[in-house]
């Protein structure tokens, strides 16, 4: 009989082998788990190392869409700036002698008359 009622008394070998059995059993289980979660965690990393190199991979395929849409822009505009030009030489190229010098005797009576 317990000496106290409410503490136990000793315990039997059938009771002893039952703790040790499920401490046992608890033991394994606690391996699994952190077996598990190792391989969880392994995989997590996994995935996470593929998702950055595809989102690399994807980083790096829109620079060079973004650079080769620049180029062919920069292209654009400086086709059209030679063609602007190219046609307000030809318009310079068809004005006359007479009306340049009609022009610079404008501008020259124009400073002369203003004092300049």
């Amino acid at each position: 009989m317990p000496a106290h009622p409410s503490l136990p008394g000793p315990a039997s070998g059938g009771d002893l082998d039952r703790l040790l059995g499920t401490e046992a059993r608890l033991e394994e289980l606690l391996r699994r788990a952190r077996e598990e979660a190792a391989r969880l965690v392994a995989e997590a990393r996994e995935t996470a190392r593929a998702r950055e190199a595809a989102l690399g991979e994807e980083l790096e395929a829109a620079a060079r869409r973004l650079t080769g849409e620049i180029a062919a822009e920069r292209q654009r505009r400086e086709e059209g700036l030679a063609t602007e030009a190219q046609g307000q030489a030809q318009w310079f190229d068809r004005v006359g002698a007479e009306r340049i010098a009609e022009l610079a005797r404008g501008v020259v009576e124009q400073v002369v008359g203003s004092g300049g």
